[in-house]
């Protein structure tokens, strides 16, 4: 009897200590700065005969505040054979300027600081190929993609 009335009263206590208010959106102060949002090794395409090709991805969320996107540029792309181009779209301030269009070897560091307001916020990342001249095989990418919060 003197071990059921402690199992007893341990339950109420436990109950009643786990009663709390489980709003995560006023008790969550947002994704901490420095935590990385998205990642990715590369975006990429590859060709070794002609043709076309693209990859994309796209990455939403409804964080808002001030992040960095970051990424290389890396094409081995030679004009007249072939002609590449990099994309990088999102909903935030400033508008970011970029030159996407690839007609010579590139290996390029990308950087810049966003600031994004209420609502949804999303970044789309893309890399295309046309290869014209099967010389040999061509590649447009985008390495070490990262967004961090800011």
């Amino acid at each position: 009897m003197k071990y059921i009335l402690l199992l007893l009263l341990v339950s109420i206590v436990s109950m009643v200590s786990s009663c709390s208010d489980d709003d995560t959106t006023t008790n969550n102060p947002g994704v901490p700065a420095g935590t990385v949002m998205y990642s990715a090794d590369s975006i990429s395409v590859w060709l070794s005969t002609t043709g076309f090709a693209r990859d994309s991805v796209a990455y939403s969320t409804s964080e808002t505040g001030s992040v960095k996107v970051e990424f290389t540029i890396q094409s081995n792309v030679d004009t007249p054979s072939a002609y590449g181009k990099f994309g990088f779209y999102t909903n935030a301030t400033p508008v970011v300027p970029y030159f996407p269009d690839i007609y010579v070897p590139r290996d390029e560091p990308f950087s810049t600081n966003l600031s994004f307001a209420s609502g949804s916020t999303y970044f789309a990342f893309m890399v295309q190929l046309n290869n014209y001249i099967s010389i040999f095989p061509r590649y447009v990418r985008l390495r070490s993609v990262k967004v961090t919060k800011q």
